[in-house]
């Protein structure tokens, strides 16, 4: 029978650095000629299908990868809540066998949010500078601190 961590402890052990963030495969690079288009694109598929009906988004690709990233930031949030509400759940109950296998989905889960938050957070930098809006402030992010 497996053991579900208990509420708060780190079921693995922490990296002393954060991965390096890769820049997406199917992005082209900032200066070539479908920068924007490849970056709306990746974004688009991110974003919930309902922000394509957003023309504000098809004009603006660096507003819709500033809502990516919220939407990425909220997502990690919502792994972390589910999470310790889960593990608080199972305290005392009989274990379930897949008890700890969804954990480790919800673990992935919150992984990948935090991998692909670095990737948006790379091509937002480079709309920004493609933009070449001066004026513009980068606004950070607020709600959640990930590396």
């Amino acid at each position: 029978m497996t053991t579900i961590p208990a509420p708060g402890a780190n079921p693995a052990p922490r990296r002393t650095r954060a991965p390096a963030v890769r820049w997406p495969g199917s992005v082209r690079r900032p200066g070539s000629a479908d920068f924007e288009r490849s970056a709306a694109e990746w974004l688009f598929d991110l974003a919930p299908a309902r922000w394509s009906y957003e023309q504000v988004f098809h004009r603006n690709p660096l507003d819709l990868a500033l809502m990516v990233r919220f939407h990425l930031d909220a997502e990690i949030l919502a792994m972390q809540a589910g999470l310790k509400a889960l593990r608080i759940a199972l305290i005392g109950a009989p274990q379930h066998p897949d008890d700890a296998e969804t954990i480790d989905a919800c673990l992935r889960e919150q992984a990948w949010a935090r991998a692909v938050r670095g990737q948006v957070r790379l091509v937002e930098d480079a709309l920004h500078l493609s933009a070449g809006r001066v004026g513009r402030k980068r606004v950070a992010s607020l709600t959640v601190n990930v590396p």
